[in-house]
């Protein structure tokens, strides 16, 4: 994975549901309108096999979803033409601190270091209609379907185009749902979907081992 990798909070539908009473307080008093970015820099990037840092004295939480890879150059890219522009998918991990608000995604909860497993590109086109599935230690823990997501691949693509020049090797995570896993050092975590090798990682408590 050579460029950014650009991620979206509140495009699963649980999340919506969550939040929905928030979302009507102050100071929004409305729910968002378009998606809310945010970024995972590259030092949070590492491959299936690797291991996931776990700070010391923090909850560290799984969300398995799927990462839109970007084939070429895309700027204001429209929704009938957006296939064009995606190389393929992914399975990813959006590892994170528990969450306290969306409407600005916490650096500290969201950057560190080995907080964005990436796995190689799956041989399939659409990914409307799959299962995502997060086992820990060979026990399955969690599995949603990518008919929750909010917006689409190719709408998320139009939508940051619109804004942002996308590049070749750019990465868009299409969400995760509001129940997240918690991980422990010494955890095994394998991110499934029919049609992708196995994203595998390692939890491994931070500057020790597991």
């Amino acid at each position: 994975m050579k460029g950014t990798v650009f991620a979206v909070a509140l495009n699963h539908r649980s999340q919506i549901d969550f939040w929905n009473g928030a979302f009507h307080e102050a100071p929004y008093k409305t729910p968002p309108k378009t998606p809310i970015w945010f970024i995972k820099p590259r030092n949070t990037v590492i491959g299936s096999g690797d291991v996931i840092p776990h700070p010391v004295g923090e909850t560290v939480q799984s969300g398995a979803t799927l990462a839109m890879l970007i084939g070429k150059t895309a700027r204001k890219v429209s929704i009938q033409d957006a296939d064009q522009y995606i190389a393929g998918y992914a399975l990813a991990n959006e590892i994170s601190l528990p969450e306290t608000s969306f409407y600005r995604p916490a650096i500290k909860a969201k950057c560190r270091d080995g907080f964005c497993p990436i796995g190689q590109m799956g041989k399939i086109r659409s990914v409307e209609f799959l299962d995502i599935v997060t086992e820990i230690n060979g026990q399955e823990v969690d599995r949603w379907p990518t008919k929750d997501l909010v917006r689409s691949a190719q709408e998320l693509l139009v939508a940051l185009s619109e804004f942002a020049t996308l590049k070749e090797g750019d990465v868009i995570l299409l969400g995760t749902p509001h129940q997240r896993a918690t991980l422990h050092s010494g955890d095994q975590i394998t991110i499934k979907a029919e049609g992708f090798p196995n994203l595998e990682n390692r939890v491994v408590l931070a500057g020790g081992q597991a």
